[in-house]
């Protein structure tokens, strides 16, 4: 489940940095963070949320918070399930839709703002994992801290623990841009039904 944590993770920051004109250079890494680490997960169905799962982050950068975005599941369609994140930052909205395959977390299709986008294929390089603790405005936690690097972004950290929370379980991201470190922070969450 820390792999597919990541991998959403990656996505949630790749919306944000579209505001600074990275999009397609920092978005969706997703497939090969999944590729590289997929092996270590059991054979079974990896997405197992529900519709409805909702969770709530505070957006910052190095001059404080810029924003917020919700997470949430809005669709089941059997063998894959549609995630949103919708963004507001700095007065500007923006939504991005994203089919995952439940089995594999393999994007397999992905709009934003209603316009179906090229899904990029980045490499991941993924540095460390280790057990931490983080604190958010959701609360501490025990969590998994994994460090990743790509060519789009010298640092990529992410702080999940799914078993506390719901869907992919992260709590905290970090990535390095072009406009200084973006970080993402769980306020709030709820389980669907």
């Amino acid at each position: 489940m820390k792999k597919l944590a990541f991998v959403s993770a990656a996505m949630m920051l790749a919306g944000t940095a579209s505001y600074a004109g990275d999009y397609n250079e920092v978005s969706f890494f997703n497939d090969a963070v999944l590729n590289s680490t997929l092996s270590q997960t059991v054979p079974s169905d990896l997405i197992k949320w529900k519709v409805g799962d909702t969770m709530n982050y505070n957006i910052g950068m190095m001059f404080g918070n810029v924003g917020t975005m919700v997470k949430s599941v809005t669709k089941d369609e059997g063998t894959a399930i549609w995630m949103r994140q919708d963004m507001n930052m700095m007065g500007q909205k923006e939504v991005v839709d994203v089919l995952l395959n439940k089995a594999d977390g393999k994007v397999l299709k992905m709009l934003r703002n209603g316009q179906e986008q090229q899904i990029p294929d980045e490499q991941i390089e993924i540095i460390s994992q280790d057990y931490s603790e983080v604190t958010v405005p959701a609360g501490k936690f025990s969590c998994m801290y994994v460090v990743a690097k790509s060519k789009s972004s010298s640092k990529i950290e992410v702080w999940i623990n799914p078993k506390d929370t719901i869907m992919d379980g992260t709590l905290k991201q970090a990535m390095a841009s072009q406009m200084g470190t973006v970080t993402l922070e769980l306020t709030s969450f709820k389980a669907g039904q």
